[in-house]
């Protein structure tokens, strides 16, 4: 099943980065909900975990369908694809201008870590919706003239 998607090696490894993104994602929301609530900003932190914890969600579906659409519906994977990404810049942008004024999270070397990969993470799906893109194009054409 797996021989059959010919995807360029910067493929995998954009896919590589996106889901270690996410394994150092899953690992600082695992590490940092031991404890680090403080009485004073309890509430802040309890929104960020809440929110966190919602993304992540999302998250943990979309890292297990992932490979099975991908490799069972490659036709519909470049839409699952670009959903998500557009999904993680949304989220982006919705965090840097609204929710950094509005919700605290915890301070850490691990978060600065994980907010600074951030956009490494999107610019990985983004190649990969530009690969899914075009070269399901190219396989098409492809397909279309060895019909002829």
């Amino acid at each position: 099943m797996l021989k059959d998607l010919q995807f360029s090696k910067t493929f995998w490894v954009a896919i590589s980065i996106v889901y270690s993104y996410c394994l150092l994602l899953f690992y600082a929301f695992f590490i940092l909900t031991e404890g680090v609530l403080n009485p004073d900003t309890a509430t802040q932190y309890d929104i960020a975990i809440k929110l966190t914890s919602v993304r992540l969600a999302i998250i943990v579906f979309g890292l297990i369908a992932y490979p099975i659409i991908l490799s069972r519906f490659l036709k519909y994977s470049k839409y699952v694809t670009v959903a998500f990404t557009a999904w993680a810049i949304v989220m982006y942008i919705e965090d840097y201008f609204v929710l950094y004024s509005l919700v605290k999270y915890p301070e850490g070397r691990l978060i600065d870590i994980v907010q600074s990969l951030r956009p490494i993470f999107i610019a990985g799906s983004i190649w990969m919706c530009f690969e899914l893109i075009f070269s399901s194009q190219l396989r098409d054409l492809r397909y279309v003239t060895k019909k002829k």
